[in-house]
């Protein structure tokens, strides 16, 4: 399907949840502040990622508004939005220009996206309106949650990118290397394969507390490098977490990853349509607690044992055995036991995956065997 179709089908979900929630008109904002975490619903009803604060305008009936900022950055916005007027104003008249534009739209009025509004920013927008806005919530979100077949294959084209970068990270990773060139070699291997963005983290050495951004420490035999490599292909991420060692791997090194690859298959099993994201995690923590690690299975030792891929999808959000949305077909995620092991250090394992009807599929290809050079 092409993007156009897909974007007009994306629209026509999002008008039925507003007529649903009895919308006239619905206001979508995004702060252009670009996080893997995030969703960004400007950018998934258009398939403009924004360079700063953007607004859309939805009506029940005929074309959506685009207001981008800055000014100059409108021609590109029409290149890409296959729909729609789009307008470009400096950032000071952001507010100001949409509501003229919004005071247009039936009424009642709903709003999405108020909660990443810088504050000041959004009393000069609510008070442009003499009419209440309606916090509609997640009501985009939740029309993100699964993947269409064309958002799908975005993130098997940025999954394959992932794969890519860690090829290399095991290719040329070599003693005295800093970490930060390393990084940057992925990093260049990735954009040559088409990646716009990535959410990357490299770490290196004998006994690593956590993943981190690379640094300026130069890598030394034997060292233990985690990377966490999260490269974004038109507005979806895919996420790869492996484990490399410079050097040949103990005993010991071999024994507790292999308990990530247990608990990793634990986590796979749980993770089913109907079924809580919560289990994932509780799966996850039985086979790491089961191994004498239960006290580790919480902050500072690992964060979750997975999470939407924002930009454009961000459900099932942090994994945790804390509650969570039931899974459905076609929700995209990274499931990853990653977590510190006293006698090894932190240690990562992930693999990005769509849930299906007999379980989750993995769109990252990557062995899951712990990799290593002599």
């Amino acid at each position: 399907m092409d993007i156009a179709t897909d974007l007009q089908q994306r629209l026509a979900r999002v008008r039925q949840g507003m007529a649903e929630c009895g919308l006239g008109g619905l206001i979508v904002y995004y702060g252009a502040q670009h996080n893997m975490l995030r969703m960004d619903q400007v950018a998934y009803l258009t398939d403009v990622k924004t360079i700063g604060p953007a607004i859309l305008l939805v009506p029940r009936e005929g074309e959506p508004q685009l207001v981008v900022t800055p000014a100059w950055d409108a021609a590109r916005a029409r290149e890409i939005m296959p729909f729609g007027s789009v307008t470009g104003v400096e950032p000071a008249a952001l507010a100001r220009t949409a509501a003229s534009l919004a005071a247009k739209l039936d009424k009642p009025l709903g709003i999405v996206g108020r909660e990443v509004m810088p504050l000041g920013f959004a009393r000069e927008f609510a008070a442009q309106f003499n009419v209440e806005l309606i916090d509609a919530g997640d009501l985009v979100k939740k029309i993100g949650a699964t993947r269409t077949e064309t958002e799908l294959e975005r993130i098997v084209k940025a999954a394959g990118i992932a794969d890519e970068g860690f090829r290399v990270l095991c290719e040329v990773a070599h003693v005295g290397m800093r970490e930060y060139e390393l990084a940057a070699e992925v990093e260049a291997a990735m954009q040559r394969l088409g990646s716009e963005d990535n959410f990357g983290l490299i770490a290196a050495g004998s006994h690593n507390l956590a993943i981190r951004a690379p640094t300026d420490r130069r890598l030394e035999p034997g060292d233990v490098i985690v990377g966490e490599i999260t490269p974004g292909y038109r507005g979806f991420h895919a996420q790869l977490c492996r484990t490399f060692i410079l050097g040949k791997p103990t005993d010991l090194q071999r024994q507790k990853y292999d308990m990530l690859l247990k608990a990793l298959d634990a986590g796979f099993g749980a993770a089913k349509p109907g079924r809580p994201s919560n289990e994932i995690a509780a799966a996850v923590n039985k086979v790491i607690s089961d191994a004498g690690y239960g006290e580790y299975c919480r902050q500072p030792y690992m964060r979750t044992r997975g999470h939407g891929l924002g930009l454009g999808g961000v459900v099932p959000y942090d994994v945790t055995e804390d509650g969570g949305p039931k899974l459905e077909r076609n929700m995209t995620m990274v499931i990853h036991p990653n977590q510190y092991i006293p006698e090894t250090g932190y240690m990562m394992l992930g693999d990005t995956v769509v849930i299906e009807e007999s379980g989750p599929r993995p769109l990252t290809k990557t062995s899951r065997e712990l990799h290593w050079r002599a």
